[in-house]
């Protein structure tokens, strides 16, 4: 087997079920997606070397044969595809709004069983993808391989970029002095993705998601660079930044007649520094607005209690605080009980299957039964049907984000969906919806 951050959570709509026209979806998504671009893909067939010694080698390869035709006839624009040991190394051309959701859509449509020598085998796969146009044949493989390590980590199927970067070293010093550069010049940009009422339809938040538009490199995605960024220390001046943006835009959007929460995600690395959360604080002075922490269950497993420090400092001065992709890491109930959290975030990965799997209907009902016994609103990430909205509405799930609602906009557009929500149509289709 091949030695083995993050995508987007997008145009405006006028409500849970007003969808956009064909013409102004193109035209958004081409905006928002940016060039063509070669990448890579690491298939990877969790519990192959079981299957190998259940059916013998012949018939495992066969199976893994017929899974690479599938993967060409599923995956859009697929070039070439080569079998590893294990694994299906997959060549296709996308954009990188595109990529990861065609990637999680081949990872569901694998997801079944399968008969292989007479035998039942549950096939699922873990899928890595990194920029096919970064580094040699090898470095590419090799950070693939990585990719799917860390899915398997967090217990996710798709993993877009290694972590660490596909670039040689000298290539990611450059990237890192292009970051610190684009800092100071104030050349990154933020994103909003609205979070909507599962009910009502309103929009009551916006998660800010981080874009760096490179002028030479073109779109670079922050799985290439963040994961980078935290090894290096510069996460914190880029954080920093991000929470400085924000404030502004903030203040933009009330000037446009628009009162929304925005919530930031915090690297891990950061809660763990014993002082960083008085320095951020420093950063609220021309706050006007309300503003929300985003972190990761497993920031708390490098050092709890200097995390769970900052973590009451943020809430005393009334920051908002949720737990983002929970599920997809090393869920502690006793954690839990500790945190001064006011939201759980449901991980896309339980979402995607939630109209398909047996058991992730149960997962995600049971975790909005827990989090309202604790007096916590949970919102569910990646819906992305009208399906999967409707279930989690009977589920009592409190609010939704994904592409079915809105992609995420620059604030300019963000202030036009906020607009549109506001039409007498748009009123009394929520109203209907809330009964």
């Amino acid at each position: 087997m091949y030695a083995k951050l993050t995508g987007s959570k997008g145009p405006p709509t006028r409500s849970l079920r007003m969808r956009r026209s064909p013409s102004t979806r193109a035209a958004d998504d081409t905006a928002s997606a940016g060039a063509s671009r070669p990448y890579l893909a690491m298939v990877d067939v969790d519990r192959f070397d079981v299957l190998d010694e259940l059916v013998g080698y012949t018939a495992a390869r066969r199976m893994l044969a017929g899974l690479a035709e599938e993967i060409a006839r599923t995956l859009p624009q697929c070039g070439r595809t080569r079998l590893g040991r294990g694994a299906v190394v997959v060549d296709w051309e996308s954009t990188p709004a595109a990529a990861e959701a065609a990637a999680e859509a081949l990872a569901r449509a694998l997801g079944r069983p399968v008969e292989v020598a007479d035998y039942r085998f549950d096939l699922a796969v873990t899928i890595g993808v990194v920029e096919a146009g970064i580094g040699n044949r090898a470095e590419q493989l090799s950070a693939a391989d990585r990719a799917v390590t860390t899915a398997r980590r967090r217990h996710a199927r798709v993993q877009i970029g290694a972590g660490d970067g596909v670039m040689p070293a000298t290539d990611r010093l450059s990237l890192m002095r292009d970051l610190q550069k684009a800092i100071r010049d104030d050349t990154l940009e933020l994103h909003y993705q609205p979070k909507v009422r599962a009910r009502s339809g309103e929009t009551v938040a916006a998660e800010a998601l981080l874009r760096w538009n490179h002028p030479q490199r073109g779109y670079v995605p922050p799985a290439m660079f963040v994961p980078i960024a935290e090894r290096t220390g510069d996460i914190a001046a880029l954080t920093e930044w991000v929470v400085g943006r924000a404030i502004a835009d903030q203040a933009r959007l009330l000037r446009m007649g628009h009162t929304l929460t925005f919530d930031l995600n915090i690297s891990g690395g950061l809660l763990a520094d014993p002082g960083y959360g008085w320095r951020l604080l420093h950063h609220f002075t021309a706050l006007q607005g309300l503003i929300g922490f985003e972190i990761t269950e497993t920031a708390m497993i490098g050092d709890p209690e200097r995390a769970l420090s900052n973590l009451q400092i943020f809430a005393e001065a009334g920051i908002r605080l949720a737990i983002d992709d929970y599920g997809s890491g090393f869920s502690s109930l006793a954690y839990l009980r500790q945190l001064p959290i006011t939201e759980l975030k449901i991980d896309r990965m339980f979402v995607a299957n939630l109209t398909t799997s047996q058991r992730d209907p149960l997962l995600i009902r049971s975790t909005i039964d827990l989090a309202h016994a604790l007096g916590m609103e949970v919102t569910a990430e990646g819906v992305d049907s009208p399906t999967t909205l409707a279930l989690l509405q009977v589920m009592g799930c409190d609010q939704v984000q994904g592409y079915l609602l809105s992609r995420p906009l620059p604030l300019d557009r963000l202030a036009t969906y906020l607009t549109a929500q506001r039409t007498p149509e748009a009123i009394a289709h929520q109203r209907r919806i809330s009964g």
